[in-house]
């Protein structure tokens, strides 16, 4: 944290300065036209050459200072992003971070109960603490992630190698991260390569009827331009063919938009892509994946300069926001033909590596967001491996999204079969199971985590915490979590490894029925391939035995009390609890 605070403090200073320059210079640039326009009018009317002078001297150094007026510009603009990527790495330390716009709440979907479970997208998500992202394609790689992570080991093995290794690079990061912020403004941020990636790999061409008519009708309406200023023909003629050739421009302006639109959407974060790719190909990398993706785009392979074409292209196509100038080009020459056939040749030529290039700053944009988490908490990296029986074993498992100055931590050691947890009521129970399912996750996409050490096995993950109802479909409570359950014994049959985190089961459900129904479900749930976490008040259930005949195992967190106060330590025990306090909380609330 205090780097971070010590860099923020310099680059505001950083800002202050530059305001103030760009401040100064944008006054000596507007005293400058004055003097260029003053020295121009009253050296050519008076044919005064003094003042003629001047004014030309004026007018060098004002061509000067609006170029250096510029460059002010994108170096105030950059240090502005850099100030809020700092800003909002300070926010991380505390809960400030809940604040952070993109939470990944647009890629929810209804089936997605374990991400809304255990915090893993939506308001007050890991997806909102780490996600660094400026572009849609990098946000939705995030969301694939996270949503359920399914990574061969030798790739889960590559991703930590190359996270740990961003987590060290501190100047690229920050560079990179403040790139990423730029690209968020404006209508660049629901930006989205589909659409681009599409029609890069599209058979769609202009019409070879064009390849000549291109040339053809804007000579015409020249050599009779030639002609008539050498008075063979009435200039007349000229004028005619100039508004024939505007004409057939307007007539046929579908045929080379197929080909220039595309580029539109594209157009708006070509130079952030293009800062992007020059950052990646300048930075030494250990790791493979990092290699990989910076030769996916480095220049050897022609991406940077085939990005630069492109952008070249745009800029041409970006003159019809000047209309007259446009349909002047377009009388003339056929502008719009001349980028559109463009774009074709340069379709053909590197459209096929499009795709890879924006999913390779995607993949950046990812596994830069999982790095977060090692620049702000206390992290390490799992190992993960697979069993015939489950296990997972961590020591000081915490929960990311606690403020690490708050955060209680807990080890945990279970092994396939059923665990029961109980409590008391706000003593820590959910919060646990939601800390080793989050943990998991990330240990699953190759990322830190936070505990001291860790060891799993991979495993299919299953939740049911936040259930609802769904009035609209008349399912009660109850029934959406029988739903669930379902789904868990389902998937069961395959007999592949899986992990059942419950919260308060069957609590829609009266006690008796409650205690049946469980104790039925966690037997189902119970062997050596399914690890199935509990948490309930029913005590009933501490006696569980699966259907192999192994006893469940038994944990809980309590209270205690300093005077008339109730107080939680948060520590996970082990055994079954043995007190209760819904009275005192009803006490706490002046319910009693």
């Amino acid at each position: 944290m205090g780097r971070f605070e010590t860099e923020l403090e310099d680059l505001k200073k950083r800002q202050k300065k530059l305001e103030h320059s760009y401040s100064n210079i944008g006054t000596i640039r507007f005293l400058m036209f004055l003097v260029m326009l003053g020295g121009l009018i009253v050296g050519l009317y008076d044919s005064n050459i003094p003042f003629l002078a001047v004014g030309i001297v004026a007018v060098v150094i004002f061509v000067l200072l609006v170029f250096r007026h510029g460059k002010l510009n994108e170096e105030l603009e950059y240090t502005k992003a850099k100030v809020i990527v700092y800003e909002r790495y300070m926010k991380r330390y505390d809960d400030s971070w809940k604040g952070f716009a993109e939470d990944g709440s647009e890629y929810l979907t209804d089936d997605d109960l374990v991400a809304k479970d255990l915090d893993i997208m939506g308001k007050n998500s890991i997806y909102q603490f780490i996600c660094v992202a400026g572009t849609e394609d990098g946000r939705q790689m995030l969301a694939e992630t996270l949503r359920q992570p399914e990574f061969a080991a030798e790739d889960r093995t590559k991703r930590q190698i190359a996270i740990q290794e961003l987590a060290e690079k501190h100047d690229f990061s920050m560079d990179f991260e403040t790139l990423c912020v730029k690209s968020e403004t404006g209508k660049k941020k629901k930006y989205s390569s589909d659409e681009f990636v599409a029609y890069c790999t599209s058979d769609d061409h202009i019409p070879e009827i064009f390849q000549v008519l291109r040339f053809l009708l804007p000579l015409i309406t020249i050599v009779l331009l030639i002609l008539g200023i050498l008075g063979k023909v009435n200039l007349g003629y000229s004028l005619i063919s100039f508004f024939v050739v505007l004409l057939f421009a307007w007539i046929t302006s579908g045929v080379a938009g197929q080909a220039v639109m595309p580029m539109i959407s594209f157009g708006y974060v070509i130079n952030d892509y293009i800062r992007m790719f020059e950052l990646v190909s300048g930075e030494t990398f250990d790791s493979e994946l990092l290699n990989d993706i910076k030769n996916t785009i480095s220049t050897d392979s022609g991406a940077l300069n085939a990005v630069k074409k492109l952008e070249r292209i745009s800029a041409a196509f970006n003159i019809r926001y000047n209309p007259i100038v446009h349909q002047v080009l377009c009388g003339l020459f056929l502008w719009d033909f001349h980028l559109g056939i463009m774009m074709d040749k340069w379709r053909d030529q590197y459209g096929s590596q499009v795709k890879d290039w924006i999913h390779a700053i995607s993949r950046m944009e990812e596994l830069l967001s999982f790095a977060v988490l090692a620049r702000t908490r206390e992290v390490s990296y799992p190992e993960v491996t697979r069993h015939e029986k489950v296990e997972v074993s961590a020591e000081n498992l915490r929960h990311p999204l606690i403020d690490p100055s708050k955060v209680v931590p807990n080890d945990a050691a279970f092994k396939g079969g059923a665990t029961i947890i109980t409590g008391s009521n706000m003593s820590g129970k959910t919060t646990f199971l939601r800390t080793l399912g989050i943990n998991l996750i990330l240990a699953y996409a190759g990322a830190p985590v936070c505990a001291e050490k860790m060891h799993a096995d991979y495993m299919k993950i299953f939740t049911s915490m936040r259930v609802t109802d769904d009035v609209s479909n008349g399912i009660s409570t109850f029934y959406a979590e029988i739903l669930r359950i379902k789904s868990m014994v389902e998937y069961k049959k395959n007999e592949m490894p899986m992990l059942c985190l419950i919260d308060e089961i069957f609590k829609g459900t009266n006690s008796a029925d409650r205690i049946v129904g469980a104790t039925q479900v966690i037997r189902k749930l119970s062997d050596d391939h399914s690890m199935t976490l509990v948490s309930t008040h029913d005590f009933e259930l501490c006696e569980l035995k699966s259907e192999s005949g192994a006893p469940a195992a038994n944990y809980h967190f309590e209270e205690y009390y300093e005077g008339d106060q109730l107080k939680f330590d948060y520590k996970k025990k082990d055994g079954r609890c043995t007190t209760t306090n819904a009275m005192a909380i009803l006490h706490m609330a002046g319910l009693d």
